[in-house]
């Protein structure tokens, strides 16, 4: 199970780091509208799919942005690659108990496949 959000995790990077220069060429609204419309996705699927609580919905919302600031530190001031791995690893897990105890382990555990699976679709056309 680790394996497999650590493994999403790097899938994440990997494939921001491809596209960064296409994300650089955005404006400022498009990267907006493209970033809502990430959110909204994910939140449409919490809600209908997975029965998530507005409260809940807050509450993911928070950890994400708590998880996502602490990436930033952990590039920002990692010594090293092995370092930051450490730390990435230790952060996830993190995230995946607080989702635990929102969600319960079964709909975290749907909703990472959701996540995996539009991952691995963006790689798809990312390759295309």
């Amino acid at each position: 199970m680790k394996k497999i959000v650590f493994f999403l995790f790097v899938s994440i990077l990997a494939i921001s780091s491809t596209q960064a220069q296409k994300w650089a060429d955005l404006s400022a609204e498009q990267k907006l509208s493209k970033a809502k419309g990430f959110r909204e996705d994910n939140q449409k699927f919490l809600k209908e799919k997975l029965g998530m609580s507005e409260d809940q919905l807050i509450d993911i919302d928070n950890t994400n942005v708590c998880f996502l600031a602490g990436l930033e530190r952990i590039n920002a001031y990692g010594k090293d690659n092995a370092t930051k791995e450490k730390w990435a690893k230790s952060a996830v897990q993190a995230r995946q108990a607080q989702l635990d105890m929102i969600m319960g382990p079964e709909k975290r555990k749907q909703f990472q496949d959701f996540m995996t699976a539009k991952v691995n679709k963006a790689k798809a056309a990312a390759g295309k």
